[in-house]
């Protein structure tokens, strides 16, 4: 390293990519050279040591994989670590192809900088380690104390990891593991993980995740950010990702070898907020984004099987001059139980959503009949009638439902919902009548 600073190749098509990496990497104590091309970047990395190259895949002339590969013919680049960077998206044939021309990792735009930073400065230190004991050995060639001080160093780095690392054979047994590996899992004894055949298998509860873990491994040889459930020794589960490949050494056994992350607080707030996206913020019942996917689904499904569906449009009646007179603090009180008093007359299978306002949507997947869905209806209609109790005031409000149903109505869900809509219009313009079917309002003028 001759105390120069460490330099790292970024290889890019695109000027701004180019600068925008350039930009990230500004704060990271490295030296940062550009490339805007694949042979570009093959010609520099043979005439220059890099300790990391970052590599876009999609570009003209000489691809990322082709690039890749060049590299890894020379023997001043074939050691140097890539990571792809790329908006290609991470199906199984491109996490193939990029280990197959030497990728360590893979980076997907738009780039998170927390994420690129970490994953630079770890490659950066594996670097330094790696020159300082290149230095060391051949200042000690051949000598035992060489082989000893390389040894102890290449542990150090592997104990005090904080992610896990191991090694195990194809069958699930456990042939190293350092410190953090066994906090994963739970335990605090080597010899209570290595050397226990099939141990993988336990801390995988899941099958249908156990299975696909080997089913790729078996058709690709690696699995990259690879998210599963872990069961550790006290029974708690928690979200992993493992990145791993297996290693053929040729002159011994196949094992596998990998790195495994505790994912369980970020995967949790990943999946609260996509929750959240769905419901209604004041109701906590589904919002119209969640009715429209889960019409769509029930429509394929009916197609599918030849069943029927049907959706109601719910609009509240008085409720403008709840609002008015008693406050908007009242009318979202009101909302809430009228929600709670719907939701609790629909089956699990169906889906009730608050559209906007004061308007309620309500999926029925999988009748047998009509005269069953306006039994429903008429059952809903009582139980909003029935007085509330908002603020030591009692309020009475009523409902107005138009309902369509899937065939005979419409074949998509926007048809579906506006058609509910047209009859619980076509209802109130009748008058008294508080719910009617498309089929009844659907007639000229």
């Amino acid at each position: 390293m001759n105390d120069q600073m460490q330099k790292i190749l970024i290889v890019d098509d695109s000027r701004t990519n180019l600068a925008l990496l350039h930009h990230m990497l500004r704060d990271v104590e490295c030296k940062v050279v550009q490339a805007d091309s694949g042979l570009e970047a093959v010609d520099m990395a043979r005439n220059d040591d890099f300790a990391l190259i970052l590599l876009d895949i999609q570009m003209p002339g000489m691809n990322g994989y082709e690039a890749a590969a060049k590299l890894k013919e020379h023997e001043r680049s074939k050691s140097v670590p890539i990571i792809f960077i790329t908006a290609i998206f991470q199906d199984e044939e491109n996490v193939r192809q990029g280990y197959e021309t030497g990728a360590v990792d893979y980076l997907f735009r738009p780039v998170d900088v927390d994420i690129l930073i970490s994953k630079v400065k770890a490659f950066l230190q594996m670097h330094r380690q790696k020159v300082l004991l290149e230095q060391e050995v051949e200042q000690h060639r051949r000598t035992e104390v060489a082989l000893r001080e390389a040894e102890e160093k290449y542990r150090s780095i592997f104990e005090r990891a904080i992610e896990g690392v191991f090694q195990c054979t194809p069958e699930g047994e456990f042939l190293e593991a350092n410190p953090a590996m066994l906090g994963i899992l739970g335990y605090d004894r080597m010899e209570d993980v290595v050397g226990r055949p099939a141990f993988r298998d336990r801390f995988m509860p899941e099958e249908s995740e156990r299975q696909r873990y080997y089913e790729l491994m078996q058709l690709y040889g690696a699995v990259t950010g690879f998210e599963f459930h872990l069961q550790r020794r006290n029974g708690e589960v928690v979200w992993c990702s493992e990145s791993s490949r297996m290693v053929r050494p040729g002159n011994g056994e196949d094992f596998i070898e990998g790195v495994l992350e505790d994912i369980t607080k970020r995967k949790n707030v990943e999946l609260e907020l996509k929750r959240l996206a769905t419901l209604d913020s004041l109701t906590g019942i589904a919002n119209r984004h969640r009715f429209f996917d889960r019409l769509e689904h029930a429509l394929a499904l009916a197609k599918r099987y030849g069943t029927k569906v049907a959706v109601l449009f719910v609009d509240l009646d008085e409720f403008k001059r709840v609002n008015d007179t008693h406050g908007h603090q009242t009318g979202d009180e009101l909302l809430r139980q009228v929600a709670e008093r719907l939701q609790q007359r629909t089956r699990e299978s169906d889906t009730l959503a608050r559209l906007g306002g004061d308007e309620f949507g309500i999926l029925l997947p999988g009748i047998t009949d009509q005269a069953g869905t306006l039994s429903f209806t008429r059952n809903l209609l009582e139980v909003v009638r029935q007085p509330y109790e908002v603020g030591g005031r009692e309020l009475v409000i009523g409902a107005t439902i138009g309902i369509s149903f899937y065939p005979d109505d419409g074949k998509d869900t926007v048809t579906l919902i506006s058609r509910a809509d047209a009859a619980m219009y076509g209802a109130k313009k009748k008058g008294r009548a508080d719910y009617g079917t498309f089929a009844e309002y659907d007639s000229p003028g």
